[in-house]
């Protein structure tokens, strides 16, 4: 593991108070601008509710998005992966919990089934090493760049969707362009500490204008100023609540929120490793406990449902921190801003434009993050267009929403919202899975077979299996060196002049075994043989290829048994 360039605060740096400050500051800016979410269900909803239950609601839900960010970055008893990445309230479950406020359960059945979420993500934190074939890299990569282009969408939504107008006025674009212009000069032209809070700055410097323009409505004024400062929330507002027919979609509302929180955490631990090849897949599996268990309390508080926050981890990205310390300030304000209804409404005037501008930064850094997510990896034609399939359904769900009149089938598009490419790419990998052996074995002659033939044999397994391209790369030059050897050393049989290259592929590991009929390679050293021993080994050449080897592979065994030789290579896939 090893600190990147772009991160000044690595994942066990404590920060200085006054960067603690501003960064958990611009944490809270954001996630409390998606406090609108329990807003909207509220005025959406068949439950007519004061100013009273909204702020019971969103207390609710700030204190649950504090316990997951402590579980988080505490990493105590198995729970919590140990980096920063928070959840945030997302209008995705908006289509399970209207069906379930909707039936004789009410909104105590809404929040109460909530549990069940909670309980899929725990158990699924128990077997997410064992299905690592199928969440793959490339599956998180998908998720993350749909993660930036709903976000994208939300922000352009905003923007030219103003209170139901159709299209957005020049003094509107002017204060989002305003926005986004000082976010993009902080981060980018700013080489001081300043470009810790780009994000921050953009969004005073925004508000600032916007007010100086008076695009501030008196109503949100009269609101702000008419909450109170320190208001102790009322939990549960409605009760709890369990039915047995309502446990499948909040099942599939679980599955949906595990497949973000991988695609998150993903991009969490790349972002504090410059060597980052391959996920922690126990990470992942403590993240999704953290998950649970807060979702699992959120449902007795009543509390939204959250998803882990990839913008949250993408917004500290940018800003050059990766420590997971930043979880404890972040935990900190959200549990005073529950407190303080005035904080809470607060976030609420925040003109459209300037959060706009806020998600539109953000979803380009995600987008990019998941696409180099997807490209790290060697795609073949199954590959491909699971995950090309899955991108379109991604992009494209209000479409299909709108056209389905099925109620099960609309529901559950509505439901997965953005996660339903992810869904669908997850499905069609495990359905196009069927025929794609994880080994192969060919038969290659001595006398016709070139180092282009090693190498397109390689290619072709590696866009099979979606191996990274640099791991093999490193497998294909082993290879053809181990065949060179073998086909010149004369330990092959003339009788029987081939080799046997088999190949077996398990996600995170690859091994190459050369089978012949003739006499075993000598076992590589682990140092390199000394010049004066090269001059005195009548098997000089077959030791220092073996020790090369050694170098480029992970491993490298050798056997014999009778007269049938073995040599394995193992690379880290």
């Amino acid at each position: 593991m090893r600190k990147p360039e772009s991160i000044l605060f690595w994942v066990n740096d404590k920060l200085p108070i006054s960067a603690a400050l501003g960064l958990a500051l611009q944490q809270i800016a954001f996630l409390g601008a998606l406090l609108v979410v329990p807003n909207l269900f509220v005025h959406d909803s068949a439950t007519h509710l004061g100013g009273g239950g909204y702020l019971d609601i969103a207390s609710a839900s700030l204190i649950a998005c504090a316990l997951s960010i402590l579980l988080q970055t505490l990493n105590r008893w198995g729970i919590g992966s140990g980096y920063y990445y928070p959840l945030q309230a997302t209008p995705t479950v908006f289509a399970v919990m209207f069906l379930a406020s909707s039936s004789s359960g009410g909104m105590p059945l809404a929040y109460g089934m909530v549990c069940v979420t909670g309980l899929t993500q725990l158990l699924l934190s128990t077997c997410i090493t064992r299905l690592r074939s199928i969440f793959t890299v490339e599956i998180a990569g998908l998720a993350v760049m749909l993660t930036g282009v709903a976000t994208g969408q939300v922000g352009l939504k905003l923007l030219f969707d103003v209170q139901g107008a159709a299209g957005a006025t020049n003094m509107e674009l002017m204060v989002a362009a305003f926005t986004l212009f000082v976010m993009v000069f902080c981060n980018i032209w700013l080489k001081s500490r300043v470009r810790l809070f780009a994000t921050l700055l953009g969004l005073l410097a925004g508000s600032a204008l916007a007010a100086g323009l008076g695009m501030l409505s008196s109503d949100s004024v009269r609101y702000i100023q008419a909450a109170p400062w320190v208001r102790i929330p009322n939990l549960p507002a409605f009760g709890w609540s369990f039915d047995w027919n309502m446990v499948w979609p909040y099942m599939l509302m679980g599955l949906a929120m595990s497949l973000m929180s991988i695609g998150t955490q993903t991009v969490a631990q790349r972002t504090a490793d410059a060597d980052w090849h391959k996920p922690d897949l126990k990470a992942y599996g403590r993240g999704l406990r953290a998950e649970g268990l807060t979702h699992v309390f959120a449902s007795f508080i009543n509390a939204m449902p959250q998803t882990a926050s990839g913008g949250a981890v993408g917004l500290a990205a940018t800003s050059g921190s990766a420590s997971r310390y930043l979880g404890y300030w972040v935990a900190a304000f959200l549990l005073i801003t529950a407190l303080c209804s005035k904080l809470i409404v607060l976030w609420l005037a925040v003109p459209a434009p300037v959060i706009a501008a806020l998600l539109l930064f953000l979803s380009a850094f995600l987008l990019m993050a998941g696409l180099k997510l997807v490209a790290s990896r060697m795609l073949d034609d199954r590959r491909s267009l699971a995950l090309g399939v899955g991108l379109i359904v991604g992009v494209s769900h209000q479409y299909i929403v709108a056209g389905i009149e099925h109620p099960p089938l609309a529901g559950f598009m509505a439901l997965a919202g953005v996660t339903n490419g992810t869904l669908i790419a997850l499905v069609l990998t495990i359905l196009f899975r069927l025929g794609a052996s994880r080994r192969t074995t060919q038969r290659f002659s001595l006398d016709a077979t070139t180092a282009d033939d090693l190498n397109l044999f390689m290619e072709n397994q590696g866009r099979l299996w979606g191996a990274r391209r640099d791991a093999v790369q490193r497998a294909e030059q082993a290879v053809w060196q181990a065949f060179d050897l073998l086909a010149h050393s004369r330990r092959i049989s003339p009788d029987e002049p081939w080799l046997e290259v088999k190949t077996r592929f398990d996600e995170y590991a690859l091994r190459v075994t050369f089978v012949y009929s003739g006499v075993a390679l000598p076992v590589a050293k682990t140092t390199a043989p000394s010049p004066d021993a090269l001059l005195d080994d009548p098997e000089a050449t077959a030791h220092l290829t073996a020790y090369l080897l050694s170098r480029l592979a992970k491993r490298v065994q050798v056997r014999q048994r009778d007269h049938i030789a073995q040599l394995q290579l193992d690379f880290e896939a």
